[in-house]
């Protein structure tokens, strides 16, 4: 069923009425009408909450009968692969679904430039492999008995659930599922064992870190613990499964800039909004989403020291909410505004800024270097080690980058206090920064 918008009670005369918005890609199939409404027939709440679900059910079928084709449907999603008929034929000859994964697993490139339209072709092959499913579970078989389920069955029904709240955890989830899926086969989750669980982290293992190979596993372990709650197993295979820790290939770690290549990337003509992201980053070692995300009312002074306030931020764990001192470098900063620092970043529907913020940086980082472990994130690294070289503290650094337990909202007792950041950040001459 397509996800259309819930109903709602409301009395009307002396009745309660149930009442449907109509999407508005569907309402000119109903005269311009905003919504449908239908009675319970019924003054009691009560009774008009138990005939809810019935009408609802009805008014559900009418917008149905309003829906395009399916397969047109996804043929738009892909860039309109063809008509109806040849999407039918695509299917019947085994391709589509293929196509349509092609698009929802497409990876991003070397160019950054490509990152958004590599995105969009990632939302709209996740869309169309959810259309997909629609449509092949309306002539499937019903779902097995427990013990016969399948591990393709299992998949679609945990991620109805929407696991994650992210979208893209939740992309990221079922990638990692359909990839166990096409090692394995569509086997009942039952013939499932833990040496096959091994045996996948392994193949993973020439081609993968180890963080990437223990997140895999993990998004296929919260699955069996779902079939498990859902009774659709007895044993649950990967309850004790323990990784060997020598899996996988050592993580590539990024870089930071040399001097030169610092003093050349401030010294290009760029938008001042992206110079002024730079200046953040380089003096505070935020990460890049952390930075693009600021808002005016983040920057406060407390004892006449200027600071931007993440306690309350949209950040990576709690050691990042946290305090950072404003450096001098940087009078533009100031208290009394409002709105987004950056309103030039657009956020996604996570309500994170650092893939356009990425999109924006990336080329003045390539300008000056071509080595792929030097990226905008090296400026972070490039920061502790300028706190560390300044012969601050292994403790204060870590507290200003986020590395620390980070600082409670409203306790400003934890950890090093807001002065002694502020004095270690004074210890940055920052040069190429003026």
């Amino acid at each position: 069923m397509p996800d259309y918008p819930a109903t709602t009670l409301s009395m009307n005369k002396g009745k309660w009425y149930v009442y449907l918005t109509i999407p508005q890609e569907l309402r000119e199939h109903f005269g311009g009408r905003k919504q449908l409404k239908r009675s319970t027939g019924t003054s009691d709440e009560r009774d008009a909450r138990r005939k809810q679900y019935a009408i609802t059910t009805k008014l559900y079928a009418e917008l149905d009968t309003c829906e395009p084709d399916i397969r047109d449907v996804i043929s738009d999603l892909l860039g309109w692969i063809g008509d109806a008929d040849e999407v039918q034929r695509m299917d019947d000859e085994g391709h589509l679904k293929g196509l349509i994964q092609a698009h929802k697993n497409l990876e991003e490139g070397e160019d950054p430039e490509n990152d958004t339209a590599t995105e969009v072709v990632n939302e709209r092959g996740s869309k169309a492999l959810k259309v997909y499913r629609e449509w092949k579970a309306k002539t499937a078989n019903p779902t097995p008995s427990s013990n016969d389920v399948l591990l393709s069955v299992s998949a679609r029904e945990y991620s109805a659930t929407k696991p994650y709240g992210p979208l893209k955890t939740l992309r990221d989830s079922d990638l990692s599922i359909e990839e166990f899926l096409k090692y394995m086969g569509d086997v009942p989750l039952s013939k499932v064992t833990a040496l096959n669980i091994h045996q996948y982290a392994e193949s993973m293992g020439q081609t993968k870190s180890k963080q990437t190979i223990s997140k895999k596993v993990g998004y296929i372990k919260r699955l069996f613990y779902f079939a498990e709650r859902k009774g659709w197993i007895t044993n649950n295979v990967v309850v004790g499964v323990v990784l060997d820790s020598k899996l996988g290939k050592p993580r590539e770690s990024y870089r930071p800039l040399n001097g030169d290549e610092l003093e050349a990337l401030f010294k290009q003509s760029m938008p001042e909004h992206s110079r002024k992201l730079l200046s953040i980053l380089i003096t505070t070692g935020m990460r890049l989403d952390e930075a693009a995300l600021l808002d005016w009312e983040d920057v406060k002074e407390d004892q006449g020291i200027m600071y931007y306030d993440l306690t309350d931020k949209l950040v990576k764990n709690k050691g990042s909410q946290r305090r950072v001192p404003v450096h001098s470098s940087l009078p533009w900063i100031t208290t009394g505004k409002t709105g987004q620092m950056f309103p030039e970043f657009t956020r996604d529907k996570d309500g994170k800024a650092q893939a356009s913020a990425s999109k924006a940086l990336m080329p003045l980082i390539r300008r000056v270097t071509d080595d792929k472990a030097k990226v905008v994130h090296s400026l972070r690294g490039n920061f502790k080690d300028m706190l560390r070289d300044a012969g601050v503290s292994k403790e204060v650094n870590d507290f200003i980058t986020g590395h620390a337990s980070g600082d409670v909202a409203g306790n400003y007792g934890s950890g090093p206090s807001l002065r002694v950041r502020k004095e270690a950040l004074d210890l940055l001459a920052l040069e190429f920064n003026d």
